[in-house]
């Protein structure tokens, strides 16, 4: 008995293994839930969106008591807002429409109008905004309207850099497509050719767009963007400043020298986009510092090459590349001159960094594989619930969502650079290249994929953590004014200052948007760096652009994850989709693929509208057609190989590996459904649909085979979980046969492919292509005649009788040839000596005959005149057991007629009828009836005896005295039969060879030609004279006793040879008695 302690353990063990067995299957029940199967996440009809929009205008953030601060900080804080919106816009609209022009090649100029227009007037408010904002930044220098001293001036600075970089990438993108070619042509066209009247529009009208298209020539089409606006910018400076620029100057030039150095370290720490798009900005500001102030700092343009030769090529959009030395060698020539291989240079910086891409590309991947595998895992392990988050969390989830960023950004930007610097410099790309790019974009997709599957939780998480980043930012102003607060002079002297932090504290206070953090800026920017206590001010520009990152991190990741470059490279998709989608791994992978096609449908769609062409459907259906030829077809293929192996798996000698035979298994699973867009491919009804059709035609192919592909069903209802139609095909065929009529009209074909069997009363192919031969019985005839009617039978018979009067005519000529005449008449006087000796026709005279008469030749195929002869009786036979089948195919036909009737002498209706005084119709149809009834009857008791008929049309010719050269047919009878065995031993041979061309294994024809034409000529009776088989079984005889006699001496070598002769003479002896069989029974039919 065990104790009470000994019980309790063993229940709280019991109980532990419950509790863990429970969890076990909760666990493995979430992981086989369908749901996590699918792996594109991205598509979501409905989502949360976290944007923020402001509701109160900018002017109003940055208001205050004092009045002066307020007018200053509210027009920079709205030029600043208003650079925000137009670089939004131009990357959104007009970048979009200039990157693709080329691509709607079929799009007409008038489409365009409205998108051309929108970017006339965006460039010219770029030049307003830019003048604005540079006209208040020299008006605060010149005439001191707040305390300038220790001013942070970069953040408007950049702001400066950030709209003309603008107006530089809209020149670089206008000069780089054929938008200027086709507006010229058109202008022109309109100009000259087109007057008012013909465009239904007034004189005052026409001349006002003629001013209009004139204006948008001047302002965007003559490839000086930049230099007007640099001009514009000349006359403000002059304007504002006169002479007195040296401050600002100043301010230009440490600016451009600390963003140099800074830059410097970025772009080897995180190349990406952003910090690229830098590069252009400072370069952007060095051409306009120099232009403006005349200056040649000499020490910052080296500092500037220097950076330039790290950041060599900066893409920006479509296959666009900004390069630093074409755009400072056009505007700061005279700098330039001084680096005569600058272009050299920046070539070979180019170069280098591809052969280094090219050389590290392998190790890279794998690099970047582990470290989006690990993010990825991060960030379902982080963001797996919503509850409220403390401190060290917020800062946890904000360290993983700019590692996101940085991951993502930087990836992207590597892979723009690498592709499209092959494609302007003519270099060519490797398959193994490409499939490394393919590889780098699916990682991309596969971090979007995990923010998209934790977008609920992330959202939820960007909110606490910018609220938390916000009470930092506020706290440290606090701190700042705190300070500021204890001087006691801070009224009278600092007062601007203390406004500023006031203004930048209640501008934070609120939703994180960007007309907040712009007025923050501004604010912060107008208190003196010594006000700041230690790094503070840097640490607040950090916060403030933090908090911006992490509002912005799900558009920023959908921008640095999108693909939509491979709208410009389509030439690289047949590749992938030629891929072996055999493994798991590659198809886990084409869902990501499909999503970054999904990016080059949705910029087709967001475009096509600027040119009045439907681009995007035909690109996607272009994709959905590679997607059925290379991937699903394929697929289809593999399932059914399959299947076909795992069935056939008894015949399969090598050894499987079960777990990659079962592969294709888990790859149907995880390819269950196919999104492109806006249209789903499901692999389930096409794998179902496809078997369906393949095992359906294939059966009726071969209907044997239904067994086999029934099998094939079941397992792939029980394999892949595919359920298939059934074919409902029976499980054999009612073959009808040839049908009478085809036999009819071809009868000279029929006899000469067909043999006939005398006993079976069947017709087999001679030989096919196929892998089965087609046979005609009694009953295809039978069936042939209920179709057409007993009328056929005998139309049958008359083309019968034309062919074989063709044929006579033909053995007739045979007969009547001097060579084989002459041999008849020497053989039958021979026979004529030795008849009262041996009674028999020698067997060695007819062998002897057989052999000599290939002496006279032969034919193409190797026959000679006794083999075709031969050949012409069996055909002549084959068609006398047609007939005899048409007969007995007819009483079969009647036979089953008769069946519904009681007995053979049914009553009479038209007696019936009118006995019962029935109306003259019903006595009319009794009468009809009664007819048909009585041709059955009569057609099954007495039948047509067409063989009588066909003897006594022939007979009488045959018998004329005319056709006296027929009389010794019956003389070649015994050579033709020697002739008959001789070809039948060789074509039962072929039967057990490889090659059974000529086999055959019956051909009764022969023997019912013999006995016809025996009868035709009335010489039954000659032949019996001959008795030909009497000799036959003599010479067999003596053959065997002669191998007896030599079985008991000899050698060894000699019994295996006897041994050999033996068995022939037995298969010798064989054939000649089965055609004795037959021929006797075939003269039974004419007797």
């Amino acid at each position: 008995m065990k104790s009470d302690s000994e019980k309790e353990a063993g229940a709280l063990v019991l109980k532990s293994y419950g509790e863990f067995f429970k969890k076990q299957i909760q666990d493995y029940t979430i992981l086989l839930d369908p749901e996590r199967l699918r792996g594109n996440k991205t598509f979501a009809p409905v989502q949360v969106n976290l944007t923020h929009k402001e509701q109160i205008l900018i002017n109003e953030l940055v208001t205050s008591d004092n009045l002066l601060i307020t007018k200053v900080l509210s027009v920079l804080a709205s030029l600043c807002s208003e650079i925000k919106e137009l670089k939004v816009e131009a990357f959104e609209r007009h970048f979009k429409f200039l990157a693709v022009y080329d691509e709607y090649t079929d799009s007409e100029i008038t489409n365009q109008i409205e998108s051309i227009c929108f970017l006339s007037a965006f460039v010219g408010r770029c030049n307003d905004t830019l003048n604005n904002l540079c006209s208040q930044l020299f008006s605060i220098f010149t005439q001191a309207i707040v305390n300038i001293n220790g001013i942070q001036w970069h953040y408007i600075l950049n702001n400066i850099g950030e709209i003309f970089t603008i107006l530089v990438l809209c020149e670089l993108l206008i000069s780089k497509c054929s938008l200027v070619t086709k507006w010229n042509k058109f202008y022109k066209h309109v100009h000259n050719n087109c007057k008012p009247y013909e465009l239904d529009s007034s004189e005052e009208k026409h001349k006002a767009m003629l001013v209009a298209m004139e204006n948008i020539t001047k302002k965007i089409m003559n490839d000086d963007i930049v230099q007007n606006s640099l001009s514009s910018l000349l006359v403000t400076r002059q304007k504002y400043l006169g002479n007195s620029s040296t401050n600002v100057h100043s301010e230009f030039t440490n600016y451009i020298k600390n963003v140099i150095v800074n830059l410097d370290k970025l772009i080897q720490e995180k190349c990406n986009s952003e910090n690229m798009y830098k590069c252009i900005k400072i370069n952007s500001l060095f051409v306009l510092n120099s232009y403006l102030f005349s200056s040649s700092d000499k020490k910052n343009f080296k500092n500037l090459i220097e950076l330039n030769t790290k950041a060599h090529s900066v893409f920006v959009i479509g296959t666009v590349f900004w390069f630093p030395e074409q755009f400072l060698q056009r505007y700061v020539p005279f700098l330039c001159a001084q680096h005569n291989k600058l272009s050299q240079t920046m070539l070979k910086a180019r170069q280098a960094y591809l052969t280094a891409k090219k050389n590290s590309i392998s190790r890279d991947i794998v690099n970047l594989q582990n470290i989006s595998m690990q993010w990825i895992m991060t960030v379902e392990d982080v963001f797996s619930s919503s509850n409220k988050l403390n401190a060290a969390e917020m800062t946890l989830h904000t360290k993983v969502i700019l590692d996101g960023l940085d991951i993502v950004s930087c990836t992207n930007y590597s892979i723009l650079t690498f592709v499209n610097l092959h494609l302007l410099l003519g270099l060519p790309l490797s398959k193994n290249l490409l499939f490394s790019l393919f590889d780098i974009m699916e990682v991309l997709k596969s971090l979007k994929n995990a923010v998209s599957r934790n977008y609920n939780q992330i959202i939820n998480s960007m909110d606490m953590i910018g609220q938390h980043l916000t009470y930092q930012a506020v706290s440290s102003i606090l701190h700042v004014k705190k300070t500021l607060m204890n001087d006691k002079k801070y009224a009278s002297k600092r007062l601007d200052e203390l406004t500023c932090l006031v203004v930048a504290e209640q501008a934070i206070k609120g939703a994180s948007t960007v007309e907040r953090n712009i007025a923050a800026h501004i604010a912060l920017s107008f208190v003196p760096e010594s006000t700041y206590i230690e790094d503070s001010y840097v640490r607040l520009g950090s916060i403030l652009d933090k908090t911006q990152a992490v509002i912005s991190f799900i558009k920023s990741m959908n921008n640095f994850s999108n693909c939509s470059w491979v709208l410009w490279h389509q030439n690289i998709l047949p590749i992938y989709f030629q891929t072996n989608f055999s493994m798991q791994l590659q198809a886990v992978k084409l869902a990501f693929f499909l999503m970054v096609l999904d990016d080059g449908i949705n910029f087709l769609h967001e475009t096509e509208y600027m040119f009045g062409v439907q681009k995007s459907n035909e690109f996607k259906n272009t994709v959905i057609r590679i997607i059925n030829d290379h991937v699903i077809q394929k697929f289809n293929d593999s399932i059914e190989s399959n299947l076909r192996l795992h069935i056939h798996s008894h015949l399969q000698l090598d050894v499987v590996d079960p777990l990659a035979d079962n592969m294709v298994k888990k790859i149907f699973l995880l390819m269950d459904n196919l999104r492109l867009y806006n249209v789903y491919m499901s692999v389930v009804p096409s794998i179902e649909h496809y078997l369906s059709k393949t095992y359906y035609n294939l059966t009726t192919i071969v209907l044997s085979d239904w067994k086999t592909y029934g099998e094939m069903r079941q397992m792939a209802k029980l394999k892949f979980n595919v359920s298939t139609i059934q074919d409902n095909l029976p499980t054999q065929t009612l073959e009808q046969g040839l049908d009478v009529l085809e036999i009819m009209r071809n009868i000279h074909i029929f006899v000469a492919k067909y043999q006939y069997n005398l006993n079976n009363q069947i017709f087999i192919e001679k030989s096919s292509n196929n892998k089965h031969l087609n046979s005609i019985n009694i009953r295809h005839i039978a069936n042939s005649i209920r179709t057409h009617g007993t009328g056929i039978m005998n139309t049958t018979v008359n083309f019968t009788y034309q062919f074989l009067k063709n044929k006579f005519i033909v053995f007739s000529q045979f007969l009547y040839d001097e060579q084989i005449k002459s041999r008849l008449v020497k053989d039958l006087r021979h026979f004529k000596e030795i008849k009262l000796q041996t009674n028999m026709y020698p067997y060695k005279s007819a062998d002897k005959f057989n052999k000599a008469i290939k002496v006279l030749g032969v034919s193409d195929d190797g026959q000679s005149y006794l083999d075709l002869f031969r050949d012409l009786i069996s055909q002549i036979g084959n068609a006398m057991g047609y007939v005899r089948m048409i007969r007995s195919g007819g009483r079969h036909c009647c036979s089953n007629a008769t069946v519904f009737l009681p007995n053979l002498d049914p009553k009479r209706f038209k007696d019936m009828c009118e006995e019962n005084k029935l109306s003259p119709q019903t006595i009319r149809a009794a009468e009809n009836f009664d007819e048909n009834v009585n041709g059955i009857i009569s057609n099954f008791i007495q039948g047509t005896e067409y063989f009588k008929l066909l003897v006594d049309v022939f007979a009488p010719v045959f018998r004329n005295p005319k056709n006296v050269h027929l009389k010794n047919f019956f003389i070649i009878i015994p050579p033709l039969t020697v002739n008959f065995v001789e070809h039948m031993i060789l074509s039962k041979d072929k039967l057990s060879k490889k090659n059974k061309t000529g086999a055959t294994f019956t051909d009764d024809g022969f023997a019912m030609g013999v006995a016809y034409i025996l009868k035709l000529l009335d010489q039954d009776s000659s032949f019996e004279s001959l008795y030909w088989f009497d000799s036959i079984w003599n010479h067999i005889r003596k053959e065997k006793e002669l191998i007896n006699e030599q079985k008991t001496k000899g050698t060894l070598q000699l019994q295996q040879t006897l041994a050999l002769t033996e068995k022939k003479i037995k298969t010798l002896e064989e054939e000649y008695k089965l055609l004795y069989y037959s021929l006797t029974s075939a003269r039974i039919f004419f007797r």
